[in-house]
């Protein structure tokens, strides 16, 4: 019911006497109040027996007639508005029938909705958003009778009330059910306090009791390392069978692996003596399906098993590349599509350029280390056609002078006699950004004169051609027209390739994690390549990667099916499509799952579908995105990260307390951690204290200490006699080789040291962490093998931080450790991550400091220049080598340090601080040094830049 209001015209307000702009009359809920000069009068619609208009010459007048009295006149009406007002009364007072017929329907509902909002304000329950849904919707079906007057409502007393209470409900829900809820988490936790200081070993604390006590539709609860999320699961399992929010059978625990779930199901069978259900996904995927078909599949031998998945893909891609109507799709692959392609031009210097290079392991398919993406697919092409060629050899006539090296045109092809160059141009002729345009094509056009002044044969090809689609085709007419003889080598000797350079190995974990996300995420080929298409000619590396996987996907398939077999991703789609067909009926009320930041996108369909077959069934899940580290099994952050938007209205709760590491552990793992934007914001405490640095890093350092041996004599030191456990872990298992065992088993008796991956060590501790290889490189921490763009096609959203799961991963090693954990940095390039926790203050303590601190390359800009030794002694090299040759001298006097500028530019002084050595900068070009030489009139001055830059500065001694 509406209000209306009656105003007078403005003839009236001019003319008439005693008219003014205040309204004349209103209709509200229930009533109609009249506007006089004593005041208004409220009547009621039963005190009114009817409303009618008078018409005048200038306007009209309303008349209104009550059950007793006089008829009340409001004169000063426009015509219009008095039939308005008429009809809108005629209305309401035909919705106030209604509403006082569906008050007469509906009092019981108004009463028991009004006495749901009173218990749940008592706190008696906790309210869920499905309970505040419901309590709106019948809410809305009463918002008639909220408008009945009291005064009407003598004969239904309680009703006032009730009705006052769904008023309130209705004008805020939200506030509502916030502070209900509040008052109910008081009131639990006061009532349960003997349950919580008892249920576990340790008494609960705050958080996780009321991560216990919440009730909602769905609850996210974010853990920590060592927060006692087990205790949690244990905790609400009790709690929910103990206030008989569901029953034994109506329990369903999930764990991700079999130890867990044992560990869960021991757990519980001590603490509550009941056999209840816990299972792993695989186990309830099986069990699902065997109750709907009556038959219960058999799964591959591979399912859920890494290693083994990996092995059979192997060889299903082997099988493809040496079938003739399938080796094609994997030949395209390997030759032009093996690592996303980006043109030097899209980078502001060459060293950004190599690190791209790098990251992707730009090898061809001979195993040369080339200096661009468009070299390796020539060199690839060349060697899929079986055409012998010579990378980077030396021109046959001698060019080297004073200032230049050797001429090494880029391919020399063996039994053509024939030489191809790459230009890095566009079709303009301009250059990548750093390099200098006019001294290219300098360049370009020597290397023209040479073979044409010696008769040697060039073919020549650009990058603009890459980027127009056009570069072998261009290629193979001008090697035809050459009369170059085609061979292509037979499919044997192309496995051959690609398994030297490891080249099969990396597309094999491709095709594995790909192949994870592709089926549990549900996804067809059709789809992907639709998606593909879209993309132009962005995506002809996508299409080809898709026919490859197409290729090893129908194998697998049919591998399957033969076998009459079901893999894991397999087993929890059917299942899930079973519970959502309705032909497998769950009686599961509360589902409770733990380690949810490893959950796929078909285990999250899994559940789903199990939790909305009835109302009111409740999804419960313990995790830490924190740890996330198994995106190449198929599991997905975004599930956890984005909880409500998958599941529906939800509570987050997070544990703010680590029983695990000590004070100084924990504040730089959650400070490093957090350094990636996209992780869960919380804030964890440590119940252990910490005096001095927790987390320390071991160099070799100037004179040579053995960092690994440093690091257990300082965990010695520490333990002073007591037993203490030693966890190493390498980001690779490689890294345990040469480990001296029996060495530490000898002279650290009280010590028991093993060593795990740090994948491996997911969910292990150890008094004391020391983590190997803590180098910069693709097999370094973190690794520089980079996930491949292509996954995009099969995930929600790729992670934009860098290193953002290898973060993670780190993480995960940091917090294994209760007292202290080592990095062991040997000689060369440190890991970005040891240089970004150096500086987090007094946690933190650097052990055999490096003898020099880095220097980048002048050249390529992003290389570092690294200690090498050569026939004539020590010199520094950059780390992008052999694409980046710059080489600079090492200090004169000890031979370790590198020259570099003092602030003020006039000399440049080693770096090796036990050193000081100093050499006078060139005056003329600041970045070289005078040094000693000798000419033909005797000793002199010169540029050390001579050689590089050709900077010919001199000065006579």
């Amino acid at each position: 019911m509406t209000n209306h209001t009656l105003h007078p015209n403005l003839l009236a307000r001019l003319f008439a006497d005693g008219v003014g702009k205040q309204p004349l009359a209103e209709i509200g809920p229930g009533a109609l109040t009249v506007y006089g000069r004593s005041g208004p009068h409220r009547l009621l619609h039963t005190q009114i027996e009817g409303v009618r208009v008078e018409r005048g010459l200038f306007w009209s007048t309303l008349i209104v007639q009550p059950q007793t009295g006089a008829a009340l006149r409001l004169a000063g009406v426009s015509k219009s508005a008095a039939q308005h007002f008429v009809e809108a009364f005629a209305q309401a007072e035909q919705d106030y029938k209604a509403a006082v017929l569906l008050l007469k329907r509906e009092a019981t509902r108004a009463t028991v909705v009004a006495e749901w909002v009173q218990r749940a304000e008592a706190g008696e329950f906790w309210v869920a958003h499905h309970r505040v849904a419901r309590a709106k919707s019948d809410t809305a079906i009463l918002a008639p009778v909220l408008g009945i007057p009291a005064q009407e409502m003598t004969s239904h007393p309680g009703l006032i009330a009730a009705l006052r209470v769904l008023q309130g409900f209705a004008s805020d829900p939200s506030g509502f059910r916030s502070r209900a809820n509040e008052t109910f988490v008081d009131a639990e936790l006061k009532r349960y306090d003997g349950y919580f200081s008892t249920v576990e070993s340790r008494p609960l604390t705050p958080a996780q009791r009321r991560a216990v006590v919440v009730h909602e539709d769905n609850t996210r609860v974010i853990a920590g390392a060592g927060s006692g999320k087990t205790s949690v699961m244990v905790a609400k399992a009790g709690y929910l069978l103990h206030k008989e929010l569901c029953k034994p059978r109506e329990l369903l625990l999930l764990a991700f692996n079999r130890d867990a779930a044992e560990e869960l199901e021991t757990r519980l069978k001590e603490r509550f003596g009941l056999d209840l259900r816990v299972s792993t996904f695989h186990a309830l995927g099986l069990d699902i399906i065997a109750r709907a078909t009556g038959t219960k599949p058999s799964l591959a031998s591979w399912a859920g098993n890494e290693r083994e998945l990996t092995e059979h893909l192997q060889a299903l891609l082997t099988e493809t590349i040496r079938d003739p109507q399938t080796s094609d799709a994997a030949r395209a692959y390997a030759q032009s599509h093996f690592a996303p392609y980006h043109s030097p031009f899209e980078f502001k210097s060459e060293g950004e350029y190599y690190d791209y290079l790098k990251s992707v392991d730009m090898v061809s398919l001979n195993g040369e280390q080339v200096k661009s993406f468009e070299e390796a697919e020539i060199a690839n092409f060349l060697c899929l056609k079986g055409i012998p060629y010579r990378y980077e050899a030396d021109y046959p006539h001698p060019t080297a002078d004073a200032e230049h090296r050797q001429y090494r045109p880029d391919f020399y092809l063996t039994d053509a006699d024939l030489y191809i160059e790459h230009f890095g141009i566009a079709r303009d002729g301009a250059t990548a950004p750093y390099v200098d345009r006019t001294e290219y094509h300098a360049g370009i056009q020597w290397k023209r004169d040479l073979h044409r002044t010696h008769g040697t044969r060039l073919i020549e090809t650009y990058s603009y051609q890459k980027r127009e689609g056009t570069l072998l085709a261009e290629l193979e007419r001008q090697l035809r027209a050459a009369g170059v003889v085609f061979n292509p080598i037979s499919s044997e000797q192309a496995l051959e390739r690609l398994n030297s350079g490891h080249r099969i190995g990396l597309m094999t974990k491709l095709a594995a994690t790909f192949l994870q996300h592709f089926k549990g995420g549900g996804h067809q080929l059709d789809e992907l390549r639709g998606k593909v298409r879209r993309q132009g000619d962005k995506g002809r590396r996508a299409a080809a990667f898709l026919d490859l996987f197409e290729a090893v996907y129908d194998r697998y398939e049919r591998r399957l099916q033969a076998a009459n077999e079901i893999d894991f991703n397999d087993m929890i789609l059917l299942a899930a499509d079973h519970v959502a067909s309705g032909r497998y009926r769950s009686e599961y009320r509360c589902i409770l799952v733990d380690e949810f930041q490893d959950i796929s996108a078909g285990r999250a369909k899994l559940i789903k579908a199990l939790k909305d077959q009835g109302q009111g069934h409740r999804l419960f899940c313990v995790g830490d995105d924190w740890q996330a580290i198994y995106r190449f099994a198929g599991s997905d952050i975004a599930l956890m990260r984005d909880f409500e938007e998958h599941f529906g209205p939800s509570e987050t709760v997070p544990l703010d307390r680590t029983f695990r590491c000590n004070a100084g552990i924990n504040a730089v793992a959650t400070r490093f951690v957090l350094a990636n934007p996209a992780q869960i914001k919380k804030t964890v405490a440590a119940e252990r204290a910490s005096t001095g640095a927790s987390v320390l890093i071991h160099r070799s350092g100037e004179n040579s200490l053995d960092p690994v041996g440093d690091a257990f004599s300082e965990i010695a030191r520490r333990a002073d006699g007591a037993k203490r456990s030693v966890l190493l872990l390498g980001r690779y298992g490689f890294q345990s080789d040469g480990l001296p065992w029996s060495a530490i088993g000898r002279d650290y008796p009280n010590l028991s040291a093993t060593f795990k991956t740090a994948h491996g060590a997911k969910g292990l501790e150890a008094d004391h962490v020391i983590v190997l290889g803590m180098q910069s490189g693709r097999y370094g921490f973190p690794s520089e093998i980079v996930d491949d763009p292509l996954l995009s096609l099969v995930l929600a959203a790729p992670e934009k931080a860098p290193h953002a799961e290898e973060r993670r991963l780190f993480y995960v090693a940091l917090t294994r450790a209760r007292h202290s954990v080592h990095l062991i940095v040997d000689d060369g390039l440190p890991s970005v991550f040891v240089a970004e926790i150096q500086g987090f203050g007094v946690d933190v303590e650097t052990r055999g400091v490096a003898s020099v601190a880095p220097v980048k390359c002048r050249q390529c800009k992003t290389g570092i220049m690294l200690l090498r030794s050569g026939p004539s002694g020590n010199f520094y090299g950059c780390s992008h080598y052999p694409r980046c040759t710059r080489t600079e001298p090492a200090c004169r006097r000890c031979q370790r340090g590198y020259l570099v500028p003092d602030p003020s530019g006039e000399r440049h002084t080693c770096n090796n601080g036990l050193c000081g050595y100093s050499e006078r900068a060139c005056p003329r070009c600041g970045t070289g040094r005078m040094v000693e030489r000798s000419g033909k009139k005797g000793p002199f001055l010169g540029c050390t830049n001579f050689y590089v830059s050709g900077c010919k500065y001199t000065e006579d001694l």
